[in-house]
């Protein structure tokens, strides 16, 4: 078992460590700029805005716009799947912004995320099968090795809702799992990566979205529990992010009575932004939205589009993502300035916070180029995927085992004929069949993504005379609500079959899914791979065949089996 390549040492020399600007530098920039805007422009600061490269024709003027002549402060790119034609749109945006703006991206688990050429990271819940945080680390580094590359600041991650009811479906695979003790700590570590890698993170959905299953961007969640349960369970991995000095905190869109009796939004509370985040927990860092584009505010807060970035800035919000109608939303505020239901000096100070960042970040440096070239990543690819790698193995878990008539882990080929039938999405299966031959002889059954009943009755019957069969669930979704694309009579036909013949169960989808197998003990084993990916395969394999031990530990309680939850050999 050879990790050698990504200790942290090693990952050290090559990812480099951001230099952050002194305070007289940081105060000097800031300085500068502010001394130059005007009260309309102050306001723009405080924005980050949307964008795509297939925006219509009326909506880029609209953009180029808020950037050239409002002087906006932020944008994010959303909404593709291709980053060719976004990072060109955003070079063409920078262009145009005569003070530099500050680049943002939602990538929970990497660039990856957002766009499909680029290799990604596993997903939260995988991590949390990790049994140290010592790569979580070191993929914050990597990550913001990435987005620094691609000329891009603040990353809006980690996630540090708590997965604590698998009923409650909606950011599930997007967290560390059930143990806060576990989600806090994960969270800090990538955290520290980004940091030191000069990437700003943020910590996500304050007070916590965990136990919700209404999706805020379609509707507005409630959480209904007690301020002493919201306080020791959802708020706690926010408060070990404040102790360790996060950059930013996203406030969610969600009804919370315990903190607010009103109903209103968290993210346009005042009760909760000021009174709880601010005040209470002492958060002195930035405060920013979820996007106000999301109907859990736009629609349910009953306020009109340009009214609620005043309604988050009266909350007590330092930036205002993705708000709708921004020019109006910008002349609403500074209505409200000359009407003196806010102050100068609250936007100078949000204003100046928002100028600091940049300037700690680096894009007020004299001679920075914003322009970002699309292959500026390729010279990571290749540690990238090594560390991808080491995680998938060192996640790989194995559930139960029962070997004692030699038909469990780990498996040899010696003296006996052994099969593999990879249920749909044959490159997995194949992937896992390469890997496994290297191990022993291996006969292969691969099955395409439309396989029926049918073919799995057909498959049983071409490997009836073997010892044993590997059975891979090579296609499967992260949803509970669609059912993690099992069919139940497809399930029951696999696991009856279990029972009438030695079968190993590798599960390459999420812990939860074991529920949906009432009869999951017929299999000699079940190894547990979190998602449907190549290298997950990989991984599996070699853990099937002794090639590596199983180190992963389950990350939430999946049916009778608890968090923390791994056998070994």
């Amino acid at each position: 078992m050879m990790f050698a390549p990504f200790c942290i040492s090693a990952q050290d020399k090559h990812l480099g460590e951001y230099k952050y600007p002194s305070q007289e530098k940081i105060d000097r920039q800031v300085d500068s700029v502010f001394r130059t805007l005007s009260t309309r422009e102050k306001i723009a600061q405080i924005m980050v805005i949307d964008f795509t490269s297939a925006d219509s024709k009326k909506m880029q003027k609209i953009q180029k716009k808020l950037v050239k002549k409002e002087k906006i402060g932020g944008i994010i790119p959303l909404g593709e799947k291709s980053y060719p034609g976004a990072i060109a749109r955003m070079n063409q945006l920078n262009k145009w912004s005569k003070i530099p703006m500050l680049v943002t991206l939602d990538a929970e688990w990497g660039v990856g995320m957002r766009w499909n050429e680029v290799l990604s990271y596993p997903f939260f819940m995988q991590l949390g099968a990790l049994s140290s945080d010592s790569l979580i680390y070191v993929m914050g580094r990597s990550i913001a090795q990435e987005c620094r590359a691609l000329k891009i600041q603040v990353n809006y991650t980690p996630v540090v809702d708590i997965n604590n009811n698998p009923h409650k479906f909606i950011v599930n695979f997007r967290t560390f799992g059930e143990d806060k003790e576990k989600v806090a700590n994960y969270a800090s570590a990538m955290m520290r990566g980004m940091k030191d890698g000069g990437v700003a993170g943020s910590a996500k959905h304050f007070p916590g979205h965990g136990e919700t299953n209404v999706d805020s961007h379609l509707a507005l969640p409630l959480l209904s529990f007690t301020a002493e349960r919201l306080d020791s369970l959802e708020l706690y991995p926010f408060k070990r992010q404040i102790a360790e000095g996060v950059d930013m905190i996203m406030v969610g869109h969600m009804n919370v009575p315990a903190f607010d009796p009103s109903g209103t939004p968290s993210s346009i509370s005042y009760p909760i932004v000021t009174g709880l985040l601010r005040e209470k927990l002492g958060f002195e860092g930035i405060i920013i939205t979820d996007a106000l584009n999301m109907h859990g505010v736009s629609k349910d807060s009953g306020l009109e589009k340009k009214d609620i970035p005043l309604a988050a800035y009266k909350a007590g919000v330092d930036i205002l993502l993705m708000p709708e109608d921004v020019q109006e939303s910008i002349s609403v505020i500074e209505k409200a300035l000359r009407n003196g239901e806010i102050t100068m000096e609250s936007l100078d100070m949000r204003v100046k916070k928002m100028l600091a960042l940049k300037a700690r970040l680096g894009v007020l440096d004299k001679g920075y180029d914003p322009i970002a070239h699309t292959d500026a990543i390729n010279g990571l690819k290749e540690e990238k995927l090594a560390l991808i790698n080491q995680i998938c193995e060192e996640t790989m878990t194995l559930v139960f085992n029962d070997n004692s008539e030699g038909y469990g882990l780990p498996v040899s080929t010696e003296g006996k004929k052994v099969a593999y039938v990879g249920f749909r999405n044959p490159e997995v299966g194949a992937e896992f069949a390469a890997t496994a031959s290297n191990y022993g002889q291996l006969d292969t059954v691969l099955l395409g993504n439309d396989a029926t009943l049918e073919d799995l009755k057909a498959a049983k019957e071409t490997v009836k005379d073997y010892d044993l069969v590997i059975f891979g669930f090579n296609k499967t979704l992260q949803q509970v609500y669609r059912n993690f694309d099992l069919v139940e009579e497809q399930v029951q036909f696999i696991t009856d079959w279990a029972a009438q013949q030695p079968m190993i169960a590798v599960y390459l989808g999420s812990p939860y899914a074991i529920t949906k197998m009432p009869d999951h003990k017929n299999f000699k084993a079940y190894v547990l791979g979190y998602t449907d990916t190549k290298a997950n395969a990989r991984a599996a394999a070699k853990l099937v065949f002794g090639a590596i031990a199983p180190k992963g530990v389950l990350p939430v309680t999946a049916g009778p089996f608890p968090v923390g939850h791994s056998v070994s050999f």
